[in-house]
């Protein structure tokens, strides 16, 4: 009977661990998650970049983009998965906001995939081809789709 109790009592502690194991970074909602794929073969030398995320007032014409939150990463290969650390609080820094509703968040990405110290072409971008592919959902936690291209001939380097 000793030996039941402690089997028993070793798989209920088993059990009490494993439903409290939560991972604490995920128990905040300061982030958001940007699956980026290539929507071609995109060839990079340089892993690194950085994702801007910025918010605006979007019943303001013309109005002023404030910067989040800024964040720099490496890939070696796409597609890949970004977390995004975001302010607690990211509707207080946007100007004259007045309903949270009216807040309209996009990210930028700056990837100078050829390292030659300039984002000129061959270097890589958001695919703008794409409608609203720089908009994001900063309430979404699951992943969100974010198209990327290799920036065009049409952006030379100086």
């Amino acid at each position: 009977m000793k030996k039941a109790e402690t089997i028993l009592f070793t798989l209920f502690s088993v059990f009490l661990m494993l439903s409290c194991d939560t991972d604490m970074d995920d128990m905040d909602n300061n982030f958001i998650l940007l699956d980026l794929e290539g929507n071609e073969d995109l060839n990079f030398t340089n892993p690194a970049f950085t994702v801007n995320l910025y918010g605006e007032n979007d019943t303001i014409a013309n109005a002023a983009s404030v910067l989040l939150a800024s964040q720099n990463f490496e890939a070696e290969d796409l597609p890949f998965e970004v977390r995004l650390e975001i302010p607690q609080d990211p509707y207080a820094p946007i100007p004259d906001l007045e309903n949270s509703n009216n807040a309209r968040f996009y990210i930028e990405i700056q990837w100078d995939s050829d390292n030659n110290g300039q984002l000129c072409q061959g270097d890589i971008d958001l695919d703008y081809s794409i409608q609203n592919v720089e908009l994001i959902n900063i309430n979404r936690r699951d992943p969100q789709d974010v198209m990327l291209t290799t920036v065009p001939e049409t952006v030379p380097c100086e």
